[in-house]
C-alpha cells in the first residue's frame, strides 16, 4: 500500500481511516503478513499526520504493534487509556512519557539491576531508556561513553535540561565533583580521566557505552583500542553496565572479559518504516539530476558522502543549480558572520541556497550551529555530510541520500550502512523515511551480523597493568612489547613508567621517542625553549619531525611551508584573526581545520608521551613540559576558550568578551567551571548588550549566544 501525498491530514475522512484499519487488521491476523501490516500502519499514520484525527479503532490497532507512544490517549477507549498509564515512565521531564512495549521491557530489566548489551534499530529510542534509568533510580555516579564529540555535546545538552541537580562533566579538566555526577566522555577522555576517578575512589552506579559495536577492530577502525581500554578500566568499578549498539544479530566471544556477566539482547523493533529507493538500478539514473529533484522538495534531507572532497563535489552541483526565490535573513546573517571571521569558504555560498555541511574536522561550533539550523523549520533544508554527522548526531530527516558507497577509501560496512539509512525517519516526526541509494552498498540482508568482542593487544598501553583475565596470548604479546621497552630503558625505569600516566602511542612510536631522547646528539636544553613564546626556538620540533606521526598528510600547501613551520605559525591562533592566520600558513580553510585537529590530537599525544618518558629517563633534570602539551592540545588557544567551543561558543566571541573585560581568558588559573558560572550570572541578552556597548557585536551572534545558553540549561 502506498498513499498518495495529495490526500493528507484533514482530507482523510473517518470512513477512509476506518477502511484502512480494517485492511491492516486483516494482514495482522495473517501470521505471514505482520511486517506488511506494520508497514501499512506507518503509511497510514504518515498520511493522517494530525493525531487528533485518530479514532479509537486506530489507537487500538497501534496498541497491537506495541507502539504505545503513537496512541492518542484522548480518543482511546478506556481499556487503552489504562494501558497507556501503565507504560508511562519518568524520563526527567515535567510529565512522564509513554514508552513503547520493547523500551518498557528493556527498562524493566535494567531496573532489576541486570547488565545488558542491547542491539536495536536506530529509531528504537535508546536514549529514553538512559534518561528513565537516571530519573527513576537516581544514581550517584553515571558514566556515558559516546564515540564522537558531536554526540557528547548532544547528550550533555539533553541531560543538562532534565537533570539540573547533577554535575555534568564532559572534559578531563573538570575535577570538582559533587554528590551526583554524570560523566560523558569519548573513549580517549574516559581513559585519561580514569586515574583521577580511581584516586578519588569513585564507584559508578551505571556504566553506559553508546555505539558499542565500535569495540570491534572490524567496525571501530583505530578507535576500537581506546574503547576497549576504557571498558577494561571502568567495568571493575561499575555496579551495572548497559551497552548499546544497532543491528547486531549475535555476539562472538561473548565470554570475553569485555562483556563479562552481561546478557545480550537483540530486538528488531522499528518505530518507523524506511523505504529504500535503489536509484542506481535505473538505467537512466544520473546522480546530479536525482539529487536536485530530491533537494528541491520542501523536506529535510541528509546527503552522505565518503569524504570532504565529495562534500565539495555535491556542494558545487547544488550551488550551481538551486535557485532560492525567497532569501532567509537568518542564513544571510550567518553567511556575513562567516565571511568576516573565517574569510572565503565554500560553506558561505552553499548556505545561501539552504544547504549546510558537516565533517569531523570542522570547528565544533560551526557543526553544532548548522545542526541547530537544520532542526529549525524554515532554515537549512539539507546537510551534506561525511560519517561524522551520520554516525555522530541523532538528527532526524525525511530523506537520506547515499551519494557514495565508501567511508573514506574503504567500502562502508554493514553497521555503518545501517547507521546511515537509520537517519531517515524518526519517532513522532517522520513515520516514513525515504532512503535513496545512488550507489550499491553491496548489503546482504540475509547474512547474520556478528560482533566480535575479542580483546586486542593494541587496546593495552605499554605501561598498563595486565588483568589476569585477559587471554594468555594477549598477555604474552603485551609482555613482549614491555620487554622491548625494558631493553631500552632498564627494568627499574620501566617499573617507574608503569606508575605514570598511560602512554598514548603504540610501541613503534614509543621506541622512536626513546631512541631520540637517548641519542648522543640530543641536547636536553632544547626542552627549556618550550617555556617561552618564541616559536623559532622550538628546536625540539625538528627532532620529533623524524617520527611519521608528527606529519599531517594531504595538506595542499601553496607556500610549501613544512609541518614544523605550520605548528610555529599556529602558535598565533589566539592573537591573529583567523583569515590572516590562514593566509600566513598558506593553506585553505579545510586544511586549516584538518591541521588544527592533527595538532590537538596527534602532535599533542606525541609530546605527552615525550614528557612522560623524559621525566623517567632524566629525573635529575626536573623538567616538565606539560604546559606545552596543554598548548598543543588546545591549539594554542586559552584552554577554556577551546573547551567552550564544544559548548557552542566560538573562539571569535570569546575573544571579544576577553577584549571587553567580561572574562580574562588569558588568566592561567581560570577554570571551565569559573567561566561557566560567570556566564550563568548573566543572560544571553546581557552578553549581547555588552558586545553592542563596546561596538563588538555582529549580526547572527544573538543566535549563537542563545544556542550556547540553551546548552547551559538556562
Amino acid at each position: 500500500m502506498r498513499f498518495r501525498q495529495k490526500t493528507r491530514g484533514s482530507q482523510m475522512t473517518s470512513e477512509k481511516i476506518f477502511d484502512e484499519c480494517v485492511k491492516i487488521y486483516e494482514n495482522l491476523n495473517d501470521n505471514n503478513k505482520e511486517t506488511e501490516a506494520k508497514e501499512k500502519l506507518f503509511y497510514l499514520l504518515d498520511e493522517i499526520q494530525d493525531k487528533a484525527l485518530y479514532p479509537p479503532i486506530l489507537n487500538h490497532l497501534i496498541r497491537q504493534f506495541g507502539l504505545y507512544p503513537y496512541m492518542n490517549q484522548d480518543t482511546s477507549i478506556l481499556e487503552d487509556k489504562f494501558l497507556l498509564e501503565c507504560f508511562k515512565a519518568n524520563i526527567g521531564e515535567d510529565e512522564p512519557k509513554v514508552l513503547h512495549r520493547e523500551q518498557s521491557r528493556v527498562l524493566k530489566r535494567l531496573l532489576s539491576d541486570k547488565s545488558l548489551i542491547l542491539s536495536a534499530p536506530t529509531s528504537f529510542g535508546k536514549s529514553f531508556i538512559i534518561d528513565a534509568l537516571i530519573a527513576m533510580k537516581k544514581p550517584k555516579n553515571v558514566l556515558i561513553i559516546v564515540p564522537t564529540i558531536s554526540l557528547l555535546d548532544e547528550a550533555r545538552r539533553r541531560l543538562v535540561r532534565k537533570f539540573y541537580s547533577y554535575n555534568i562533566i564532559t572534559t578531563t579538566q573538570q575535577t570538582d565533583l559533587k554528590n551526583n555526577n554524570i560523566f560523558i566522555f569519548s573513549p580517549e577522555r574516559a581513559v585519561e580521566y580514569f586515574s583521577f576517578i580511581n584516586k578519588e575512589n569513585i564507584r559508578l552506579d551505571f556504566f553506559i557505552v553508546d555505539e558499542f559495536y565500535k569495540i570491534s577492530k572490524e567496525y571501530g577502525n583505530e578507535r576500537f583500542a581506546p574503547l576497549q581500554n576504557a571498558i577494561l578500566k571502568y567495568m571493575g568499578i561499575s555496579d551495572q553496565r548497559y551497552y548499546i549498539c544497532p543491528n547486531i544479530d549475535k555476539i562472538k566471544n561473548e565470554n570475553s572479559i569485555l562483556c563479562k556477566g552481561m546478557k545480550f539482547e537483540c530486538l528488531d523493533f522499528n518505530t518507523v518504516f524506511i523505504h529504500i529507493n535503489k536509484c542506481y538500478k535505473n538505467k537512466d539514473f544520473k546522480k546530479e539530476e536525482k539529487i536536485l529533484e530530491i533537494v528541491k522538495k520542501d523536506e529535510k534531507t541528509l546527503v552522505y558522502t565518503q569524504s570532504q572532497n565529495s562534500i565539495k563535489t555535491v556542494c558545487k552541483i547544488l550551488t550551481k543549480n538551486i535557485i532560492i526565490e525567497k532569501s532567509n535573513a537568518l542564513l544571510e546573517n550567518f553567511v556575513k558572520w562567516l565571511s568576516i571571521h573565517y574569510g572565503e569558504y565554500y560553506l558561505n555560498d552553499i548556505l545561501k541556497v539552504g544547504v549546510g555541511i558537516h565533517h569531523g574536522k570542522l570547528h565544533r561550533c560551526l557543526s553544532q550551529l548548522q545542526v541547530r539550523l537544520f532542526e529549525e523549520k524554515d532554515s537549512l533544508k539539507t546537510i551534506v555530510s561525511t560519517s561524522s554527522l551520520i554516525e555522530g548526531v541523532n538528527i532526524p530527516a525525511k530523506n537520506l541520500i547515499l551519494w557514495d558507497k565508501k567511508n573514506g577509501s574503504k567500502k562502508i560496512n554493514h553497521l555503518t550502512y545501517k547507521n546511515i539509512i537509520g537517519r531517515s525517519g524518526r519517532m513522532f516526526k517522520y513515520f516514513i523515511g525515504e532512503v535513496y541509494l545512488f550507489e550499491s552498498p553491496n548489503e546482504d540482508d540475509n547474512q547474520e551480523k556478528i560482533l566480535d568482542v575479542e580483546i586486542k593487544s593494541e587496546s593495552l598501553s605499554i605501561n598498563d597493568e595486565i588483568n589476569n583475565e585477559i587471554p594468555d596470548n594477549i598477555q604474552a604479546e603485551v609482555k613482549n612489547n614491555q620487554l622491548e621497552i625494558i631493553k631500552l630503558i632498564g627494568k627499574d625505569k620501566f617499573n617507574l613508567l608503569k606508575k605514570e600516566t598511560l602512554l598514548k602511542n603504540d610501541l613503534e612510536v614509543i621506541i622512536k621517542i626513546i631512541q631520540i631522547l637517548q641519542s648522543e646528539d640530543f641536547n636536553y636544553e632544547i626542552f627549556t625553549y618550550l617555556f617561552n613564546d618564541e616559536p623559532d626556538k622550538w628546536y625540539i620540533l625538528s627532532k620529533i619531525a623524524s617520527i611519521r606521526e608528527f606529519h599531517c598528510n594531504n595538506i595542499n600547501n601553496t607556500s610549501n611551508i613544512n609541518n614544523i613551520e605550520l605548528v610555529k605559525k599556529l602558535s598565533q591562533n589566539w592573537t591573529k584573526p583567523l583569515p590572516k592566520l590562514i593566509k600566513d600558513m598558506g593553506i585553505d580553510l579545510d586544511d586549516f581545520f584538518k591541521f588544527e585537529n592533527h595538532v590537538a590530537f596527534k602532535i599533542a599525544s606525541l609530546f605527552s608521551d615525550i614528557n612522560t618518558l623524559q621525566k623517567i629517563l632524566y629525573p635529575e633534570k626536573g623538567v616538565d613540559i606539560s604546559s606545552f602539551v596543554t598548548k598543543l592540545s588546545n591549539v594554542f588557544l586559552p584552554s577554556v576558550v577551546y573547551t567552550l567551543e564544544e559548548f557552542g561558543l566560538p573562539r571569535i566571541i570569546s575573544k571579544k568578551l576577553h577584549e571587553c573585560g567580561f572574562i580574562n581568558f588569558e588568566n592561567k588559573e581560570l577554570t571551565l567551571e569559573q567561566a561557566l558560572d560567570k556566564f550563568k550570572e548573566h543572560t544571553a541578552d546581557d552578553i549581547i548588550n555588552i558586545l553592542k556597548e563596546k561596538n563588538l557585536y555582529d549580526d547572527f551572534e544573538d543566535y549563537i549566544l542563545n544556542y550556547f545558553y540553551d546548552g547551559l540549561g538556562q
